[in-house]
């Protein structure tokens, strides 16, 4: 009896170390890769294409370029295959890029444009400069000229530049709001018409037992207050002043409240540059939210963990190997 338990033992071990065997995957050979030089080609620093994929060899990876996150690397498999394969399959990162190329768009084009609209002190001191030049006013009267051309100039640029603000924000805001519903159209939306709050609740819809309102998020009031002063500026309406100053006071000026329906919102809302960069920098963070909820995106991870970003950062080293001059 003791020897057959033994023996069974035995074999039982045995059929253990074979299947360990038999399960163990051998990697990549790179031998004749490195001797042949083959440089271009991505499998070289460890890229493995497979039925239209990418698997990632990181010990051969990390011979070359860093390892973006140190979580790939706690795998039981030879090679790491990304959670995604393109950073568009991430719908966070439709909202990040879509902030990313208007934050361009305003350093490149808008900022630039402003700039150069001559603001009050500049048509002051230049009147002045000219009216000196001529020899035929006195210093104070030259002055007193100057200081008369600059107040008037106030009122005029205070409406330039707030109007290519409001410019500008209204078409991130449109944008924004046209990117919610074509997310809402892609998870099965179907209504012809779309309000904040039918995605409100279309997306509480999708995150099932455990939704939330976007009230109950963290940094809905970044989201909320850029809605909120959007909706002033399309609406002009007393309501939409009163909801606007009820929930961001501090986006009014309005001191003595005398904004009736009808009037501009551009006379008492404060937009300017500060408001507009915190939109553009900040805005993406409710959006990820709402995807870590609804779609289970990590929004940090969505900046790395898909194919083509592997590819890409492979493929900009061959291409200075290639084309060294370019």
């Amino acid at each position: 009896m003791a020897i057959g338990l033994y023996l069974s033992s035995l074999f039982a071990l045995g059929g253990v170390n074979n299947m360990k065997k038999k399960s163990k995957v051998i990697g990549k050979n790179y031998d004749k890769l490195e001797k042949e030089k083959l440089y271009d080609r991505l499998d070289y620093y460890g890229l493995i294409i497979k039925n239209g994929r990418i698997k990632i060899d990181t010990k051969r990876y990390k011979k070359f370029f860093l390892i973006p996150n140190n979580k790939i690397e706690n795998r039981h498999v030879v090679y790491y295959l990304p959670t995604k394969q393109h950073r568009s399959d991430y719908k966070c990162n439709w909202f990040r890029d879509l902030l990313a190329g208007y934050k361009q768009l305003w350093f490149k084009e808008y900022k630039s444009f402003i700039d150069s609209i001559k603001t009050p002190k500049q048509i002051e001191d230049n009147a002045r400069v000219e009216y000196l030049a001529t020899g035929v006013l006195e210093y104070d009267e030259a002055n007193a000229k100057a200081l008369m051309l600059g107040m008037k100039r106030e009122i005029d640029y205070k409406v330039i530049i707030k109007s290519l603000y409001a410019q500008f924000f209204h078409q991130l805001m449109s944008s924004i709001d046209a990117l919610c519903l074509k997310m809402l159209t892609a998870c099965g939306y179907k209504e012809e018409d779309y309000t904040k709050k039918q995605f409100d609740i279309y997306m509480q819809g999708i995150q099932g037992d455990n939704a939330l309102s976007f009230k109950q998020y963290t940094n809905y009031p970044l989201y909320d207050r850029a809605f909120t002063v959007w909706n002033f500026l399309k609406h002009n309406s007393l309501r939409s002043y009163k909801s606007l100053k009820q929930w961001y006071p501090k986006m009014i000026w309005d001191p003595e409240d005398k904004y009736q329906n009808g009037e501009s919102a551009l006379t008492v809302v404060k937009l300017d540059e500060k408001f507009i960069l915190a939109c553009l920098d900040n805005l993406h963070l409710f959006f990820d939210e709402l995807c870590a909820r609804s779609f289970g995106e990590n929004a940090n991870d969505a900046q790395w963990d898909y194919d083509d970003y592997f590819e890409k950062v492979v493929q900009d080293q061959i291409n200075v190997i290639v084309n060294p001059l370019d």
